[in-house]
């Protein structure tokens, strides 16, 4: 008796479910679908660029690591990432010592400038394999200068601020890995009683990153 009273429950439950699903789909109530599924995972990469100005004229390179996400669904991504540069250069002058300018000294800078930044990426789809990206970067530059005054040298260290606007392309090469291309604006602090030389530069590269 027990055992049929069981089963004569369990099928008047599963009797009003299915009548009130029923009801459900007459009274045109639908079940709202789960918002689409997001994941983040890490990349690294790095480039080779040239800064391209009147007042610095020489090669640079990054790498950086950082974080993407992306969801299920949409054709676009938001990427945050940690990077780090270096571009360093040899200037020299020749400054007289005398009226008649026969004699004179050499003043020679060695300028090492390492830019460490956080940046925002958002990237999407132009077509097919070709993405375009956009995003801005803000944090401190290391300078390291060395000046040597005839036979004395001395040297002298400072840290500024140093931020980057950039946009460019990439070419989705396979799933995971990609290369690209684009331009960056500096933007830089002066240093040391010197006009930064990095200032409203821009700043050309080509590099590859990949997902892991």
């Amino acid at each position: 008796m027990k055992l049929n009273k069981i089963l004569t429950l369990v099928g008047f439950s599963f009797g009003l479910a299915i009548t009130a699903q029923a009801g459900e789909e007459a009274s045109g109530k639908h079940v709202i679908a789960p918002a689409p599924s997001c994941l983040w995972s890490w990349f690294a990469g790095g480039s080779v660029g040239k800064i391209d100005g009147d007042d610095w004229d020489e090669d640079i390179y990054t790498l950086h690591i950082g974080k993407e996400r992306k969801c299920a669904g949409e054709s676009h991504s938001h990427a945050v990432y940690l990077e780090i540069g270096l571009t360093d250069d040899d200037l020299e002058y020749k400054v007289s010592q005398s009226q008649s300018g026969s004699f004179f000294d050499i003043y020679s800078y060695d300028i090492e400038i390492i830019p460490i930044t956080l940046n925002y990426k958002y990237e999407d789809v132009l077509i097919n394999n070709i993405n375009y990206y956009i995003g801005v970067g803000a944090g401190l530059a290391i300078v390291d200068i060395d000046l040597s005054v005839g036979n004395s040298s001395v040297s002298e260290n400072d840290t500024v601020f140093y931020g980057n606007i950039f946009a460019g392309l990439n070419y989705n090469v396979s799933e995971t890995c990609e290369i690209y291309g684009g331009a960056r604006l500096i933007i830089m602090n002066d240093f040391k009683g010197l006009d930064s030389p990095l200032d409203d530069e821009i700043h050309y590269e080509l590099g590859a990153r990949c997902n892991f």
